[in-house]
């Protein structure tokens, strides 16, 4: 069954059109997949009727094509997916794999003579496709455009496909965090708020994915380092360029953008938790220094642009305007940042996008809450 959009769309589109879309567009061909499945591709999705047997007219460039079963009573899986950069005139072929409830690459002896076969009677196939759903292409563009072949290659799973959680070993006695006896002389309140400035991941026991099912990202600084001093605290508190410095070396600015945009379409898409995290610690570090706004204007100005388009589609959780939205919280920090920095321009777009989108309110912007400010321990 079609998608009522792509429908709308080839009720409208010139035949002229929609034959340079067909011959120069790729095609995904899907076989085995039971009746009734959840299919998408990027941000289109519907259940699969008896006739589907694919998609064709799929615009070159970085694609999310994943599925979710269905259980008797109506219950979906989560959703299993992989990323793939399609080419020009591309012809993709994936199966289901009944055991495992997903698409994996076509296990044939003659997977090449397969591809020429369904080239050359691709016409005969036309019906069996749907078209993709190039109503939504401009939106996906905005949130995929900077994402490269060398992308989807350098952060897929090694296992290649994206699940919404990866299975998790066990850790031992051993590896189970002890906390840090050097902070017990303080009080609880600049505990707490030193706590908060710690990494997350110390305070957890050190579960390891297993071996090629969780996306591969860059390992991220973290904002305060390990055994850092309560002066240093301080100091990384106030600003984390330190941190910053560290993700953006040798030029690495391009890469960390295209990582931001591949993260959050894992997460858009895939419903993968590990991304969404991944997406939530960038926010969180690059939010948290003027220097680095000062530093790398021309990074943080385009990262500012592609809030604009991502920050909308986060779940509804994420869209509250509360203190306990650290979300919010990260966009007013960098905000200001931002307007402190003298990116003023980029900064107020995203602002009034925000506003128009979310209903978001940066009221008293330059003016700290006394509560916010740092908390400076003296030694």
């Amino acid at each position: 069954m079609e998608g009522t959009s792509s429908a709308s769309l080839m009720a409208t589109m010139s035949p002229d059109v929609a034959l340079k879309l067909f011959e120069n567009g790729a095609v995904l061909i899907i076989a085995g997949v039971p009746l009734g499945t959840e299919f998408g591709i990027d941000q289109w999705s519907f259940f699969i009727g008896e006739n589907f047997r694919g998609v064709k007219m799929i615009p070159a460039g970085p694609h999310f094509v994943y599925c979710a079963s269905q259980g008797p009573y109506g219950d979906a899986a989560p959703r299993v997916g992989f990323a793939h950069y399609f080419q020009r005139g591309e012809i993709v072929v994936r199966e289901w794999d009944d055991d495992k409830e997903e698409l994996r690459p076509r296990v044939h002896d003659d997977v090449d003579g397969e591809i020429r076969r369904i080239r050359e009677n691709i016409k005969n196939l036309d019906r069996y496709l749907a078209p993709y759903d190039y109503d939504g292409l401009a939106k996906w563009n905005k949130l995929s455009g900077n994402i490269t072949i060398e992308t989807i290659r350098r952060h897929s799973p090694e296992c290649g496909l994206v699940r919404n959680t990866v299975e998790l070993m066990p850790c031992t006695d051993e590896e189970r965090p002890r906390g840090d006896s050097t902070l017990s002389n303080y009080s609880a309140s600049k505990l707490s708020k030193i706590r908060s400035l710690m990494n997350e991941e110390e305070l957890l026991p050190n579960l390891k994915s297993l071996p090629g099912s969780a996306p591969r990202f860059t390992e991220l600084p973290s904002r305060c380092p390990k055994g850092a001093s309560p002066a240093e605290i301080s100091q990384h508190h106030m600003d984390s360029i330190a941190a910053v410095d560290q993700l953006l070396k040798d030029g690495h600015e391009a890469v960390m953008f295209e990582e931001v945009q591949f993260s959050f379409i894992l997460f858009l898409c895939g419903h993968s938790v590990e991304s969404l995290n991944h997406w939530r610690k960038i926010l969180l570090l690059l939010s948290n220094s003027e220097r680095a706004v000062e530093k790398y204007r021309s990074f943080f100005r385009n990262y500012l642009t592609v809030l604009q388009y991502q920050l909308p589609e986060l779940p509804v959780e994420l869209m509250e305007q509360t203190e306990s939205n650290t979300v919010y919280l990260d966009v007013r920090r960098l905000l200001l940042n931002s307007y402190q920095a003298g990116i003023t321009s980029a900064a107020q777009a995203l602002e009034k996008s925000l506003k128009g989108t979310l209903l978001w309110r940066f009221e008293n912007l330059f003016e700290e809450d006394p509560e916010d400010m740092p908390t400076v321990v003296e030694i």
